[in-house]
């Protein structure tokens, strides 16, 4: 019989778990058939244990120790005496037997320590952060303290801490000492966090880029050591601005700055600091996009877009593909039309079809949910609702890959449609107080998150300087930078639902009513009241005229003297949101047909028998509706996806 090792070393620290060890027993000339049965005998209080244990050669036998906070700190040293016997009553000895094990058992003193702090710096006045702390043998109950003060701590690992600094922590330029303390290991080490003194810095603007010939806007603009005295300017001429904070300021930008395509240069300046004026962010003044990015065409949901000329309307569709389910509003653009369809046991596929021919260029991808997607920068964006939770997925649109995927907890309902634009994706969740999500484009990133009163279904309406959601008898309006609240309607009642509401030509129409689409008219910038419309889904907008649709009649209304121009009844049922494409108003039906109007005078000029009936699903996700873009209507009909094309050159 031999032992390998015959000397062990184990080491622990006070308030970690028991260490554990073994030795190999080893038998030449025999089997250990008859069984091997060992016993140990401690000099130091018992330190390690071990069990009988009986196999074929080699045998390991394990040895477990003693917790190190049941030793306390020490050198602890036994000798453990193994005897192999061939019998349970040892009457005969194996050859070799007994062997002898050295044991030493080093326990220390749990030496809490801190070694490194991220990030280590900040600027003074600047906002809240997340400070990690980053050492040996943290606990559950160790705790990050600034400046002599604990503050609430979140424990990652026995290495790791966190906590959130507010703002006002850093509210002057000096040196904090942070430690850790822990009711049973006491403090650690300090080390020094540098607030340095606040410099007039401008890091973003937001929107980054506004649509040629729109309406004015509110810029928010984000930095630091801003100061009552900070004015925004653009293109070096200085606009109205209002401070909300050292870190944030808005500005009124005016129609006419952004009259002409091209860039502004957005700067910062104040005469009370050293630096005078910051370096400049731009915007983009662009033309204005003729994609489909997301229900009723764009992030307004306006349900208008302008082509650069129009064919005489097609006698017959370009293409007709079957997606073997209802499908939702397309999006187009990037050369492609994007579906999502909902498929048997509660899940959805998100496919790409070619806009030319639509043949299909990638997917279908399959998602377990119901889903709705939206467009911005080569990326679409799928809700994927499943029950109290949903996922936000980021997918190429060139290969349908997927880029980030982003989870959304804490409501019972997810049954909002995302809008996505200027880098950022939102989207809404129901619960005892429903929630408003708004997500980094290119991360994925949480940027912010508000709770809004009787919250379901409404996918937000987002402009340049507002994302909007309606709820009943709720409408609000928030930075969609910052997550801040512009403004919000309360009429002092309750229920749940919701509806999607319409952002054009600086007013908002907020269907509050629940149920239908009836609701008030606001000016989009502060709230008030512009007066009332009434409506069974989502109008269509033009700057002069509203396309509304009730009671299966879409009647055409000057905006906003809301006076009935003309009134259409079709089949008798037409149904869904209409959409307005340069001088045609289009609208379907559940029996089958396409109707295209001229926008003006109401009158019929075109129409399609479909064989399905167009679907009119606009209130709850997946929504699925009418849309134009990239030069194509499409329109979804039964299982069917129907492209017609209106322009070549759009």
């Amino acid at each position: 019989m031999s032992v390998s090792p015959t000397t062990v070393s184990v080491s622990a620290i006070v308030g970690q778990s028991a260490p554990t060890a073994s030795v190999e027993v080893s038998f030449s000339g025999q089997t250990a058939d008859q069984g091997v049965y060992l016993s140990g005998s401690y000099t130091e209080h018992g330190i390690a244990s071990l069990s009988d244990s009986s196999g074929s050669s080699p045998v390991v036998v394990a040895i477990q120790f003693q917790a190190p906070a049941t030793l306390g700190p020490g050198v602890y040293q036994d000798t453990i005496t193994l005897t192999g016997c061939y019998q349970e009553a040892c009457t005969q000895q194996v050859t070799g037997s007994p062997q002898a094990i050295q044991v030493t058992y080093t326990v220390s003193a749990s030496v809490m320590t801190l070694t490194s702090l991220s990030p280590s710096s900040t600027m003074a006045e600047g906002p809240a952060f997340t400070l990690t702390a980053t050492g040996t043998n943290f606990t559950s109950q160790s705790q990050i303290s600034w400046n002599g003060t604990p503050v609430a701590t979140t424990y990652d690992s026995p290495t790791s801490l966190t906590a959130l600094i507010p703002a006002s922590d850093i509210a002057t330029a000096g040196t904090v000492p942070v430690t850790v303390t822990d009711p049973t290991e006491g403090a650690t080490n300090s080390l020094s966090f540098s607030v340095t003194p606040a410099v007039l810095t401008l890091t973003s603007v937001s929107p980054t880029s506004v649509t040629v010939g729109g309406p004015a806007f509110m810029l928010t603009v984000l930095g630091a050591a801003f100061t009552n005295s900070s004015v925004v300017q653009w293109n070096g001429t200085s606009r109205t601005t209002t401070y909300v904070s050292s870190s944030e300021l808005v500005a009124q930008i005016n129609a006419a700055d952004i009259a002409a395509l091209g860039t502004a240069s957005v700067t910062v300046q104040d005469s009370t600091s050293s630096v005078g004026t910051t370096s400049p962010q731009t915007v983009t003044v662009a033309p204005a996009s003729v994609d489909a990015s997301a229900f009723q065409i764009n992030a307004a949901h306006s349900g208008s877009v302008t082509f650069a000329n129009l064919l005489p309307l097609p006698s017959a569709p370009t293409w007709s593909v079957d997606v073997g389910g209802t499908p939702s509003y397309a999006l187009i653009a990037d050369g492609k039309v994007f579906v999502t369809v909902p498929v048997s046991g509660g899940g959805s596929e998100v496919l790409a079809l070619d806009q030319a021919t639509g043949a299909t260029v990638w997917g279908p991808v399959l998602v377990a949910g119901t889903a709705n997607a939206a467009y911005d920068n080569g990326r679409v964006f799928v809700v994927i609702a499943s029950g109290n939770a949903a996922t936000m997925e980021a997918l190429d649109a060139g290969t349908g890959a997927v880029d980030w995927s982003t989870l959304l907890s804490g409501q019972y309902m997810f049954s909002s449609a995302p809008s996505a634009g200027d880098g950022m994706v939102f989207t809404g969740g129901a619960g005892n107080s429903g929630t408003l999500y708004a997500l980094n484009e290119t991360t994925g990133a949480l940027a912010w998150t508000e709770m809004v009163q009787n919250g379901d279904d409404s996918t937000p309406a987002v402009s340049a300087d507002g994302v909007y959601v309606t709820y009943p008898c709720w409408t609000y309006d928030f930075r969609p930078a910052t997550g801040d609240t512009i403004w919000n309607s309360n009429t002092g009642c309750e229920g749940g639902g919701g509806n999607t509401p319409v952002v054009a030509n600086q007013l908002l129409y907020s269907p509050e009513n629940y149920p239908g689409y009836n609701g008030t008219i606001f000016n989009a910038e502060n709230g008030s009241s512009q007066g009332t419309f009434t409506g069974s889904a989502p109008p269509a907008l033009t700057s002069t005229m509203g396309y509304f649709l009730q009671g299966g009649t879409l009647r055409g209304i000057t905006e906003p003297a809301s006076v009935v121009q003309w009134s259409f009844t079709g089949d008798g049922t037409l149904t869904g949101a209409p959409i307005v494409v340069n001088q045609y108003v289009f609208i379907g039906s559940t029996s089958g047909n396409l109707y295209a109007l001229d926008a003006i005078t109401g009158t019929q000029v075109w129409t399609q028998a479909l064989g399905q009936p167009v679907d009119s699903g606009v209130d709850y996700m997946p929504y699925s509706s009418l849309s134009a873009g990239d030069g194509l209507l499409i329109v979804p009909a039964g299982t069917k996806v129907i492209a017609y094309t209106l322009s070549t050159n759009p």
